[in-house]
């Protein structure tokens, strides 16, 4: 797969969550079982599940960002900002869809979960840049 390509997961994964929050706040009889699935969950669960689904979205927007951008602070900048106002968008969009809402509690878990997927990322890719192999000079070169 062509590098820049690598977008479309953040991109596929921005389509799933917005097909999730299509779903209507009360299902019908002809609905699918998946749309029974959030039902049956409490409204405290669903909003805490905006932290890791969120964490996730941003988590992915920084790796696609580095096919585009190599600097790692502009990475992880667009990567929040790209993540958090798809968490506004997608409360916008809610808003129009039966029996659901707009919530600020909602979109400030989207945000404090971008900056723990950002937050995660950068410490992950930090650390690993960090750790180098060591080499056994005894055994590459003998002379030294």
């Amino acid at each position: 797969m062509p590098v820049k390509l690598q977008v479309a997961a953040p991109l596929v994964y921005m389509a799933v969550l917005y097909w999730i929050s299509s779903l209507p706040g009360s299902p019908r009889p002809d609905d699918p079982t998946l749309y029974g699935l959030f039902q049956w969950m409490p409204p405290s669960v669903q909003n805490a599940l905006h932290v890791p689904a969120f964490a996730v979205l941003a988590w992915t927007w920084r790796w696609a960002l580095d096919a585009w951008l190599r600097e790692p602070n502009a990475r992880t900048i667009c990567a929040f900002i790209i993540s958090s106002a798809y968490g506004v968008f997608d409360e916008w969009h809610q808003s129009f869809v039966p029996g659901r809402y707009a919530s600020l509690t909602d979109v400030t878990l989207d945000v404090a979960g971008a900056a723990i997927g950002i937050g995660l990322a950068a410490w992950i890719g930090f650390n690993a840049g960090a750790i180098k192999p060591r080499m056994n000079r005894d055994k590459i070169n003998p002379e030294i």
